[in-house]
């Protein structure tokens, strides 16, 4: 007498299987009653599992979530929908994998990382703020300490410092507009403060009117970072040295001015004289600002 088998999902037409046949409607022989090769037809089946039906071409009549471990690629695939989908990535030391790295602080953060050959070439993180991995984090040799090429990351693709690791293409937008770089700086500054070459460090806030080393403005959002892993915000921020950025000013200004240094520490002013010189100004406002008072306002920075 037949019997039917049912499959997991509900709504599913079950399978009828007749007596002493086996059914071959799924990649598996389904035994019918007073079969006398079971055993062979059973021990074949539990094989195939165990394998994940290991072939180099996919297995016949399959069914919904079925996993087929394809040995011409080295790929593990699911059937979805009718197509065979790649599950995972691994061949050899070339894989995607999913981990939980520990900073220097000994928080942990969830990563994507992306390897070929054994070497991390970058790793995908959504972390708000910046870290740097634990000296206990190591590279793929377990040997090298992960911090070693990978000294900063945060939100985003974080590409592996090595010299021969870069995006290669070819961008055709960008999110933000200027083009900034990481400079050492001898105190935290916020974003559009006006900075100059000098101080204890690298860069530090105007504090005279139209001073002649006037630099850049720090970036609040920038379009293209450069120099990227030489250290977080705090000590070394992004310094906008062209495009457009929002900037501390004083004064009222009116669109078109060039503006200059002023006597309120990282803050920018209208220069209205005629005897300013190209070195100090710091760039050209987009936008009026009607108070005397101090406030933030769209600049081109660099533009003279």
């Amino acid at each position: 007498m037949p019997y039917t088998v049912d499959y997991s999902e509900t709504g599913k037409t079950p399978i009828v299987i007749n007596d002493g046949v086996v059914d071959t409607s799924t990649s598996l022989g389904l035994i019918g009653k007073n079969y006398t090769r079971f055993g062979e037809i059973l021990n074949e089946d539990l094989l195939h599992l165990l394998e994940h039906f290991a072939n180099g071409t996919a297995p016949t009549n399959p069914t919904e979530g079925q996993i087929w471990y394809d040995t011409t690629n080295s790929i593990l695939k699911i059937y979805d929908n009718g197509v065979w989908s790649q599950i995972l990535t691994s061949v050899g030391t070339t894989k995607i994998e999913i981990r939980n790295r520990k900073d220097t602080l000994s928080s942990y953060h969830k990563t994507i990382e992306f390897i070929v050959d054994n070497v991390i070439i970058h790793v995908t993180v959504d972390d708000t703020t910046a870290w740097t991995p634990h000296a206990d984090e190591k590279l793929e040799d377990a040997v090298t300490a992960m911090s070693t090429q990978f000294p900063n990351i945060q939100a985003g693709i974080n590409m592996n410092t090595l010299a021969e690791y870069k995006y290669r293409g070819t961008a055709t937008a960008a999110q933000y507009s200027d083009l900034a770089e990481r400079y050492a700086a001898d105190a935290k500054y916020a974003p559009g403060t006006v900075v100059k070459i000098g101080g204890d460090k690298e860069i530090t806030q105007t504090t005279e009117n139209g001073e002649d080393h006037v630099f850049g403005i720090v970036s609040t959002a920038p379009g293209f970072e450069m120099n990227s892993a030489a250290g977080p915000d705090a000590t070394h921020p992004y310094i906008a040295l062209a495009g457009r950025v929002p900037c501390k000013v004083i004064g009222e200004i009116s669109k078109g001015d060039r503006l200059v240094s002023s006597e309120v520490p990282g803050h920018a002013r209208v220069e209205n004289s005629d005897y300013h010189t190209w070195r100090q100004v710091i760039g050209r406002a987009l936008e009026d600002k009607t108070t005397a008072g101090e406030g933030v306002i769209e600049v081109v920075v660099g533009t003279k």
